[in-house]
């Protein structure tokens, strides 16, 4: 069964309150797609967009490699982001990496 890969690392100044993070999304040797969000921690609404565009670029890994597979749900991709970012969080630039199976 395939899997997704995220790689999260922060980037931008460690110190700052706006968290800035490179996500590289990939399903199997397929090609990655990355995507680049930031945002306030204090602020919902950014977090909800940097999540909106984790998952569409996680949705879009996984059609390049098999459109024809049942995609997981919004919600599971935006978890599945969410826990990889965060896992990044104080790891001082180092990837962290996760997977989710399909």
């Amino acid at each position: 069964m395939p899997e997704l890969t995220c790689a999260a690392r922060r980037v931008g100044d460690q110190e700052s309150r706006t968290e800035e993070y490179e996500l590289r999304y990939s399903v199997g040797d397929g090609p990655g797609h990355v995507v680049q969000v930031k945002y306030q921690a204090a602020r919902a609404f950014e977090i909800n967009a940097a999540l909106d565009a984790a998952t569409e670029t996680a949705r879009a890994a996984l059609l390049a490699n098999d459109p024809d597979l049942p995609p997981p749900t919004d919600e599971a991709l935006a978890k599945f982001s969410w826990r990889t970012l965060q896992s990044a969080k104080y790891e001082g630039g180092e990837t962290r990496t996760s997977s989710l199976e399909l």
